[in-house]
């Protein structure tokens, strides 16, 4: 066992220390989480959690123990299910400050993932990771390094040295349950390796392509209608069956006549006319953001050309230029749909832009920031189709 790895196992063991020193309680019966790697009772998926109960004896165990983390953590567990979203970021805020490493991995991806009443700062999400990295979190380990050899924290002071991440793989290597995870966390430690060995520099069709943008305002428009999976949104991300469409209409028709050339408003203005049912004034502020080179723009706009939306063209040739376009800007979705399209022959009729070698660095950048087995799966089989045709 190296220095490093030795180093990590005992501020695994310090991380959870204060928590373990309470016993079983009727929060831990009650919330107990599957995926927590310190529960001490039987853990509790969702679907069986009785949430007024829970609820309840959480609050009463963090009123009797302020300082027992775990049923702090467990506590922000319940209240999220209950959809107090922002009473439960709170709590597991406090939880992850006070040492609970699954409450700082799951307040990064509360973060991470937009979640409502969630900061939107990815630096955040870098911190919070390290200490539960730190603290032997194994999806933090693994998590960590990807986001760091993805550029997702690009715009941080990343405080993770190289040798240190290749003690967290080491770590997350020798805790590794399955085939799959030792795959991946082989993948990740060459492409670490590797990263030693050049220059940083971001990929090409990288997500932080336009990552030196200046800090973008937050306007009444982004809190009301931003989306959930636009990676450029500067508020948490609000679900579609949670817009109030006549307030977000209002707040992003005044956003845009405010500030006219920003892009992500305009798009998020058409994205609620599309929800209120003005389709032909929804096409048309969609393909000027998209125009304009909001990416999340660029790829929904091909998805009405694709899809037939009313007021949009049918011309299957014009999504080829705005998927291509999202595509070369880091739109995940774009990358995959363009590739997957070029192979089903749907721009067969099309002067197709991306050469060969154009795909498969568009595959390389999708596979490096795929979030899950599935994805990553559906990636390798466009990569092997890709090889077969250049083979033929």
């Amino acid at each position: 066992m190296t220095r490093m790895t030795i180093a990590i196992a005992a501020l695994a063991v310090a991380g959870v220390a204060g928590a373990a020193e309470y016993p079983q309680t009727l929060c831990d019966r009650l919330a107990a989480n599957p995926e927590d790697e310190d529960v001490i009772a039987p853990p509790v998926p969702r679907s069986a959690i009785d949430l007024p109960k829970a609820i309840a004896a959480c609050e009463s165990e963090v009123a009797l123990h302020p300082d027992n983390v775990r049923a702090r953590y467990q506590l922000s567990r319940v209240l999220a299910y209950d959809g107090q979203s922002e009473r439960g970021n709170a709590e597991m805020k406090r939880a992850a400050d006070e040492g609970y490493r699954q409450a700082q991995f799951v307040y990064g991806l509360l973060i991470e993932r937009h979640r409502p009443d969630a900061p939107a700062d990815m630096c955040i999400v870098e911190d919070y990771w390290l200490r539960s990295a730190r603290a032997g979190r194994q999806a933090a380990r693994v998590s960590y390094v990807r986001h760091v050899l993805n550029g997702r924290f690009d715009a941080c002071r990343i405080r993770a040295t190289s040798a240190e991440m290749k003690g967290f793989l080491d770590a997350a290597l020798a805790d590794s349950g399955d085939y799959y995870d030792r795959l991946l966390l082989a993948d990740l430690g060459a492409r670490l390796a590797a990263r030693g060995t050049t220059h940083p520099v971001p990929p090409l069709y990288a997500k932080h392509a336009v990552a030196d943008r200046p800090a973008a305002a937050v306007t009444d428009c982004d809190r009301l209608a931003s989306h959930p999976e636009d990676p450029d949104i500067v508020a948490p991300g609000v679900p579609g069956a949670k817009v109030d469409v006549p307030k977000a209409i209002a707040a992003c028709t005044a956003a845009v006549a405010a500030d006219p050339d920003n892009a992500r408003v305009r798009y998020q203005l058409a994205r609620v006319l599309a929800y209120g049912g003005d389709s032909a004034r929804a096409a048309v502020e969609m393909k000027r953001a998209a125009d304009d080179g909001h990416r999340q723009a660029q790829f929904v706009y091909g998805l009405f050309v694709d899809r037939q939306r009313p007021g949009a063209p049918a011309d299957i040739c014009i999504a080829e230029d705005y998927w291509l376009k999202a595509a070369r800007h880091g739109r995940q979705a774009a990358r995959v749909i363009y590739v997957q399209q070029v192979f089903r022959g749907r721009f067969d009729g099309c002067p197709v832009q991306a050469s060969a070698a154009e795909l498969g660095q568009l595959l390389e950048a999708a596979a490096a920031e795929a979030r899950d087995f599935y994805e990553r799966l559906l990636i390798e089989e466009l990569r092997d189709r890709l090889a077969e045709r250049s083979s033929t």
